[in-house]
């Protein structure tokens, strides 16, 4: 009777060892499971080949839609920055280079016989969604496309508005007879003039020193003929050597001649941007003179001649700079001018 309690104490430390025994095996089981699910990417869970193929060609067609994207903003980037730097106008042609009209089927697959192994499930802990945690099933969502045959394979069409070929070679980022079309000219020149002529009068000696123009221009241009009318305003003041002969006071005035002409021209095209003008007026104009002592002025006024001639820098069919030489006559300072104009082309 003494070994019973012996027997109750061995049977209940066999039965502890037994249970802790179990314990260790399930942990170490759940363990090694989650590792295994952890250890290995979404496409790793596809039955077969066909099944990997057709999540990869989702990614691609998804890849496609972005870049056509992208592709339509850059054109869009480029006809705006033609228009706004250069005045350009566009058609709009543009076409995505890639052709997303057909999305990728899912395969056909036979059925299969059940088999003994199984997978275990994905892990399903909340975090954001992407592509790589959605099953096959999950990714096939049709999606609207715009079935519009590949045409140009760039983002940029290399026929587009601003770049003007030639012979097979770009010449020009516009077209050089645009500017000499129909249409209207607008041309603003200041410039320096050079006296040329001294009076020598039993009253004064009148000398002048160089002063400065403006003129303004504006009409009519067809095929390289212009006709319209300007202004001019010119100002000299007089050197130091003219004086008065009676009292030896040297003249401190000036003279101020306004015109108002006729303008006619003819432009030539030399190169793609670079073109030479020819021009005359006729007109009449207002002369102010302040050469009396007493600060009075006299007037004096006649027909107005002038002559010019010079070259043109073209930014634009809409835009050009141009040097030119003047020749203004009247009978108080007649004068060479030197005039840099800004011509715009509307």
């Amino acid at each position: 009777m003494k070994i019973f309690p012996y027997l109750i104490r061995l049977s209940l430390l066999l039965l502890f060892s037994a249970i802790s025994s179990s314990v260790c095996i399930g942990v170490d089981y759940a363990q090694g499971e989650q590792a295994f699910v952890s250890g290995k990417s979404t496409i790793d869970f596809f039955e077969d080949v066909d099944e990997k193929s057709f999540y990869q060609q989702k990614r691609i067609y998804g890849m496609k839609n972005e870049l056509n994207n992208y592709s339509e903003k850059l054109h869009n980037l480029k006809e705006r920055f033609d228009r706004i730097f250069y005045g350009l106008s566009s058609d709009g042609r543009f076409s995505t280079p890639f052709d997303t009209s057909s999305q990728p089927q899912r395969p056909i697959q036979e059925p299969i016989a059940p088999s003994s192994l199984s997978f275990p499930p994905v892990s399903t802990s909340p975090g954001p969604v992407s592509e790589n945690n959605l099953s096959p099933d999950e990714l096939n969502i049709d999606e609207e496309v715009n079935a519009t045959p590949p045409q140009n394979q760039l983002a940029f069409n290399v026929e587009s508005p601003g770049e003007f070929t030639q012979n097979d070679m770009i010449v020009s980022t516009f077209d050089p007879e645009l500017s000499s079309k129909g249409g209207y000219y607008l041309i603003l020149s200041p410039g320096i003039a050079f006296p040329y002529e001294k009076h020598n009068s039993s009253k004064s000696f009148r000398k002048y020193d160089p002063g400065f123009s403006v003129s303004l221009t504006s009409g009519l241009k067809s095929g390289g003929f212009k006709i319209g009318l300007g202004g001019i305003y010119k100002r000299h003041t007089f050197h130091h050597s003219a004086q008065l002969h009676s009292s030896s006071l040297r003249l401190a005035g000036d003279s101020e001649t306004f015109a108002g002409f006729l303008d006619l021209g003819y432009t030539f095209t030399l190169s793609s941007k670079l073109e030479a003008n020819i021009g005359a007026g006729i007109g009449y104009y207002l002369s102010i003179i302040d050469d009396n002592g007493d600060r009075s002025s006299r007037k004096d006024h006649d027909i107005y001649l002038t002559l010019s001639t010079g070259l043109a820098w073209r930014f634009s069919e809409y835009f050009s700079t141009q040097m030119n030489y003047r020749y203004f006559h009247e009978d108080e300072v007649p004068a060479h001018l030197i005039e840099l104009g800004l011509n715009f082309d509307l």
